[in-house]
């Protein structure tokens, strides 16, 4: 949402912008200035919790404030906040000045008195903020949890717990390409083996690997048959932690294309280099296997819900990437090609962290050799699961901090 957006909301809402907003309690009346650092008019969350039933935390680019036990969750410098699962647009974000949090007061003033419309009330003329004086503090009914990103709580299995997991985990591996869409040629596959192939057998020996150290796995295909790029990713919802797709890469002939070889590792972005450009359109061409109009389908609230949540993806997801990659690249025959950012449709759709692993180039003799191979084959699906298990402990290091062994 552009500045210029912003400021014709504050317009048409005609929120007041005082020097101070007087809240007003049983406890007495305090005057809490109003700050303007961001170009919007905003609160201290200190000064708000010693008056109201306020309590904030934060994490990364996020801070959720709860009032009264009711969670509103602001993506630092976004000019939007969710609650309930539904992104609400404002006139300026929550931001961070001094290691003081501020909230913007159009949310104080008109979203906060709205949900407890029995306890509090806000007065624009005289800029009062005002607990009711014979109702108390109305508690909004339970609803379900803002869905992203989820701190899953649901306790591990006793095989989870042998492999030093504290929380129970769910990732989703998806074996590239299948059924229509062979994927790449595979000059140098044995004679019948194409990309979707390799892919779903790396992919079960993820599965495997995975399931072995006590996570839930859920495959987006077992079998060889064509699953839409765009329903691969969202394939890992709810108490989901991540989304990884396994491919093999390839090259057009070319002089000495044959001697590229290597594992790289993507995760959502533009294409910063003519490379990355070139692997995305490869595999972004399976679409024309699906033989459907892909519209976008997203209504205005998932669309900016994901346009909030793309930093935090990002991050998490750079740092998975990094993670597998430095696993992969250890056990493979060929280069460490590194990380890299590139359009991949498949991980558009994706809410969760989510990245694409090119196993190697099927151009390659020796690549191709390798990746055709059982033993090839468990290698890196077991690196990639090395890399997966140890991001998923450090995402519990993360999430529980201070919560007992």
């Amino acid at each position: 949402m552009t500045r210029l957006l912003a400021l014709a909301i504050v317009s048409l809402l005609g929120v007041k912008s005082p020097d101070a907003v007087l809240v007003v309690t049983s406890r007495g009346e305090t005057a809490v200035p109003v700050a303007r650092d961001e170009g919007h008019p905003a609160l201290p969350v200190p000064l708000l919790s010693r008056l109201l039933p306020i309590t904030e935390e934060r994490f990364g680019a996020w801070a959720e404030v709860a009032f009264a036990g009711e969670p509103f969750r602001f993506l630092l410098g976004a000019p939007a906040f969710v609650q309930r699962g539904k992104v609400l647009p404002i006139s300026g974000g929550a931001y961070v000045l001094r290691d003081t949090l501020f909230v913007p007061l159009q949310w104080l003033a008109e979203y906060v008195p709205r949900l407890f419309r029995e306890g509090y009330r806000y007065d624009p003329v005289t800029a009062r903020f005002e607990e009711a004086r014979f109702a108390g503090v109305a508690s909004p009914p339970p609803a379900a949890p803002v869905p992203q990103p989820p701190v899953s709580v649901a306790a591990p299995s006793a095989l989870a717990r042998r492999n030093g997991f504290r929380i129970a985990h769910r990732v989703v591996v998806d074996a590239g390409h299948g059924g229509s869409d062979p994927g790449n040629p595979g000059r140098y596959l044995p004679r019948g083996v194409q990309e979707k192939h390799v892919n779903l057998a790396v992919a079960k020996d993820v599965q495997a690997e995975l399931t072995r150290r006590g996570v839930d796995v859920v495959m987006t295909r077992t079998t060889d048959v064509l699953i839409g790029l765009r329903r691969r990713a969202p394939m890992c919802r709810d108490e989901c932690d991540l989304f990884v797709s396994i491919h093999v890469n390839s090259l057009k002939p070319r002089r000495g294309y044959e001697n590229i070889n290597g594992v790289e590792t993507y995760f959502l972005g533009e294409a910063l280099t003519a490379e990355a450009r070139r692997v995305a359109q490869m595999e972004n061409d399976a679409l024309r296997y699906e033989g459907a109009n892909y519209d976008d389908l997203r209504d205005d609230v998932s669309f900016i819900f994901k346009d909030l949540e793309t930093n935090e993806l990002l991050r998490e997801s750079a740092l998975l990437a990094q993670l597998v990659q430095a696993r992969t690249a250890a056990t493979h025959p060929g280069l460490d090609r590194g990380v890299a950012q590139a359009p991949y449709t498949v991980l558009t759709t994706a809410t969760r962290p989510a990245i694409l692993v090119e196993t190697g180039f099927a151009t390659n003799r020796r690549d191709g050799q390798f990746l055709a191979s059982r033993d090839g084959q468990r290698k890196v699906a077991k690196a990639i699961a090395d890399g997966i298990v140890e991001y998923l402990k450090r995402y519990e290091r993360k999430v529980l901090v201070g919560a007992s062994p």
